[in-house]
């Protein structure tokens, strides 16, 4: 009897071989991991996984993939997808077909596409049996979550809608445009010749340019006429040193009125230059350098919950523990060695 469709392979059985992303970034031994499909799926397809911590929150995974007929991938439960993906695809008249219950969205070949689901049922069908590969940015919450935290526009709002989806079977998806500055940057990525750690150093700083190409996509404020860098005369000075009075004591600040008198100027001056300068309020940017500190001395090991929130500053560990994982996305005991 003839077949009709393509073949169907559950995800379990065609991703086992990879490392979830979750695991990959829980890993200790190592930043990158390389898997041959070569001998597995029963020649269904060859090809290639790659992925690379670029940082925390940040993985780059590269696939290539050979296949030998067109096959759909089953996500028979749910999935719990936790990672924001910037994917770009690329191949001759190939192109992947994602079906979430009754919505249906292509990928087509040499085309990009932002996307995230907390959750859902899906199948992906790769169709026709061309070859294709696949760059990819997987990116937890938290992470991509700093980027608009404090920023007004079109991309904050795009980022806040995009991670407020909660429901089971909703889906995000923005296309981007593979523009030159995207081809440039995937084609230097592919032609990585680096064996050693310097591979680390160099594809980690491509993904973060294809990050920023990819968003760019989603701000059309292009930014301002003059240089970040290019601050008044009459500005840095006290900026800088309210950032300092600030940061040396995160246990016991200032109020903004003690700050603006120890700087030399009025609150509203103060205000306003520091978030022209560094794009947030004086004190939405001392709470992320307080729990990005409380990070750092978590992941030292030599000191209780309880002692990181008190160093960096917070009365209550149950405000600190909520803080953080808000931030972060877990909490603060899953960093203690």
């Amino acid at each position: 009897m003839e077949r009709r469709g393509p073949l169907i392979i559950s995800a379990q059985n065609y991703y086992e071989p990879c490392l979830n992303p979750n695991t990959f970034l829980e890993k200790k031994d190592g930043y990158e991991i390389f898997y041959n499909w070569s001998n597995n799926l029963n020649g269904l397809s060859k090809g290639f996984v790659y992925q690379l911590k670029c940082q925390p929150g940040l993985i780059l995974a590269i696939s290539k993939q050979y296949p030998s007929t067109a096959f759909s991938i089953s996500f028979e439960e749910e999935e719990e997808t936790n990672f924001v993906r910037l994917l770009f695809f690329l191949g001759e008249g190939s192109h992947l077909q994602h079906h979430i219950q009754e919505q249906k969205t292509t990928y087509c070949s040499n085309h990009g596409y932002l996307t995230y689901a907390h959750s859902l049922k899906s199948e992906l069908i790769h169709c026709p049996a061309k070859p294709f590969c696949v760059i990819g940015l997987l990116m937890e919450p938290w992470f991509i979550k700093r980027f608009s935290q404090g920023v007004a526009g079109e991309f904050a709002r795009t980022i806040e809608g995009m991670l407020a989806i909660q429901k089971q079977g909703e889906f995000f998806c923005c296309p981007v445009f593979m523009n030159p500055s995207i081809n440039i940057c995937i084609h230097e990525i592919l032609g990585c010749t680096y064996i050693d750690a310097r591979r680390y150093l160099f594809l980690g700083s491509k993904a973060l340019e294809l990050m920023r190409f990819g968003f760019d996509q989603l701000n059309p404020d292009k930014g301002q006429d003059t240089s970040c860098f290019n601050l008044t005369t009459d500005s840095p000075d006290f900026v800088l040193k309210a950032r300092d009075i600030m940061i040396s004591d995160i246990k016991n600040p200032p109020s903004l009125t003690d700050l603006s008198r120890k700087v030399g100027v009025n609150r509203t001056t103060l205000s306003q230059s520091f978030r022209k300068v560094y794009g947030v309020t004086i004190f939405d940017f001392l709470r992320t350098f307080r729990l990005e500190e409380s990070k750092r001395l978590l992941q030292s090991g030599n000191k209780s919950v309880t002692q990181v929130a008190y160093d960096v500053g917070y009365a209550q560990q149950r405000t600190f523990s909520k803080e953080f994982k808000k931030y972060f996305g877990n909490t603060p005991s899953h960093y203690l060695d």
